[in-house]
């Protein structure tokens, strides 16, 4: 697939967090840094409340997180090329992650067609504060919290999100895991959008300036050099692609891009669905529409039913106005429904209406509304099989599936492994001398379950002990290159079997591939649909 640029995912801690060579500090971009540990920050939390008075606490905590999250921002742009704001958004999210501050997802995002800001939605799970509140919390014998305690991870991703997208963008708690939610959750959006109120006070008046200026100057602090190249870790401008399976695929995503078609993503982890999500959309006249993307494992039932649809003033306990869901505001756009199998029973119903009908009602509506955006889902399940099994909605697969495409796993692009290996290399380090049989043959033999971002750790993993030298099989990750894998022909004709009975098992594996899609099988097999149906029929392989 077409990469412009370093995706959030492909971040990994050990080239984020790098090692000074003249004193051994350790180094995120330019900038030292500390470590400091949950235990010390607890026992720093008790002593702060006892001498300081709650609001001014707070308005230390808001002005020094903020320039953390820009700090954050403006490091990861100078390290990387991002191909959006959004994935340099998401790339936030990864490195708080990384760094110990919380698991954060982005759950829905929402930009106007020339990449502004309207809204996103996410939530903290393990944040460092309620960690440290509900720990003081049972420690005292004080119950939970009546507001939400995270108010440094609010200024962080506001500083952050603010240095992204260039205007000032403010991040609010509106549920908390101290209040006893299971997760915390969030919302950003442009401060002029949240109207009055209690406004952080992110910034120094004293210092004033634009945002615009303000980020410069930290650039400066950070030594980061105003019009200093950003080299990506694995970016390509053009598709590694020499696996025929693969270029069919391509194809496959190109011809279906300019139609309105529901398109069904199917793969493994890893193996880049929403980046094929996004290539549809930017081959279609809706193009210049927005593209909504929201992962539906990520939110509970009832908020994934509100994000999707909208709901009306009233409606349940803190609905206070009428709220858009994505359907309306996508317009002609697409919405990318990630981790489609996870979406509960009950929303599957409402989404076959949307999808049959044409229209959406809120949570709370008693009018429907039309709706226009296309729908592409993806999934790392076998969907058919769930569907079979009640697990999914029969009514709503075929819905979905007018246009599945079946992504294949690198160990099914095998002819790709080591151009991708090679393309890594030079993205890292031009002119590196490559690799040596030895280590090509351990990338080969390996099945890859972490496939294309897998493959990026093994590339760097060599080049961190290889440095200038080819890299070696014993550069690479040695729980790998222990013991070789099994390639998939082993797997298939072990017993030595018949001709025929080999042929048998590759369908019976090509069909596992598409979920039993048998149309996408015999394209694979490179033979037509009536071909495969006698072979089902006289091998009683029922796909």
């Amino acid at each position: 697939m077409e990469l412009n640029g370093m995706l959030a995912e492909q971040l990994s801690p050990s080239e984020i967090i790098t090692q000074d060579p003249n004193n051994g500090f350790p180094l995120f971009g330019p900038s030292r840094i500390l470590s400091i540990s949950i235990a010390t920050l607890e026992r720093f939390h008790r002593d702060f409340v006892e001498m300081v008075d709650k609001t001014t606490r707070k308005r230390i905590a808001e002005r020094l997180s903020y320039e953390v999250g820009l700090g954050q921002a403006t490091t990861l742009s100078s390290l990387y090329v991002f191909p959006s704001p959004v994935e340099h958004l998401r790339a936030g999210s990864k490195l708080r992650g990384l760094t110990g501050y919380c698991h954060e997802n982005i759950a829905t995002l929402e930009t106007t067609p020339e990449g502004k800001l309207i809204r996103f939605t996410g939530n903290w799970t393990e944040s460092f504060e309620t960690t440290i509140f509900l720990k003081a919390s049972d420690r005292n014998g004080q119950g939970l919290s009546d507001e939400p305690v995270c108010i440094a991870l609010c200024g962080i991703l506001s500083g952050y999100a603010s240095a992204v997208f260039g205007e000032e963008i403010l991040v609010r708690e509106t549920a908390c895991q101290a209040m006893g939610e299971t997760s915390c959750h969030f919302e950003g959006r442009p401060a002029a959008e949240w109207g009055h109120g209690d406004t952080p006070s992110y910034h120094n008046e004293d210092n004033g300036g634009t945002l615009e200026s303000n980020i410069i100057k930290l650039r400066e602090k950070l030594g980061i050099e105003k019009n200093r190249p950003s080299t990506p870790f694995f970016a390509t401008t053009s598709p590694v692609c020499k696996a025929a399976s693969f270029k069919s695929i391509l194809d496959r995503t190109d011809k279906v891009a300019p139609t309105d078609a529901t398109v069904l993503i199917l793969g493994e982890s890893g193996s880049g669905k929403e980046v094929v999500a996004r290539r549809i959309h930017a081959g279609s006249k809706r193009k210049q529409a927005p593209f909504l993307a929201i992962n539906c494992a990520a939110l509970s039932p009832d908020l994934l039913e509100s994000e999707l649809f909208g709901h009306v003033r009233g409606a349940f306990t803190g609905a206070e106005k009428n709220k858009k869901g994505l359907f309306v505001q996508a317009g002609e756009g697409t919405i990318f429904l990630d981790e489609i199998g996870d979406m509960p029973l009950l929303i599957q119903g409402k989404l076959l209406r949307a999808l049959q009908e044409r229209e959406v009602r809120p949570v709370g509506g008693l009018e429907d509304i039309p709706v226009k955006a296309r729908i592409v889902a993806a999934t790392n399940r076998n969907l058919a099989e769930m569907a079979r099994k009640g697990a999914f909605r029969q009514d709503l697969y075929y819905r979905l599936s007018v246009f599945p495409i079946t992504l294949p796993s690198l160990m099914e692009r095998k002819e790709d492994i080591l151009p991708l290996a090679n393309t890594a290399l030079q993205k890292r380090s031009p002119g590196h001398p490559g690799l040596t049989p030895a280590a090509e043959a351990a990338l080969l033999s390996h099945t890859w379950p972490g496939n294309v971002r897998e493959l990026e750790n093994w590339v760097e993993h060599g080049l961190i002990l290889a440095g200038e030298n080819p890299i070696d099989a014993a550069d690479l990750p040695e729980a790998h290159t222990a013991t070789p894998q099994a390639t998939p022909s082993q797997g298939i004709d072990g017993d030595l079997p018949s001709l025929e009975e080999l042929t048998h098992r590759y369908m019976e594996k090509v069909l596992d591939h598409t979920h039993g899609n048998k149309k996408e099988a015999a394209q694979i097999l490179g033979i037509g649909t009536a071909t495969l149906w006698r072979h089902l029929k006289k091998s009683a392989i029922h796909g």
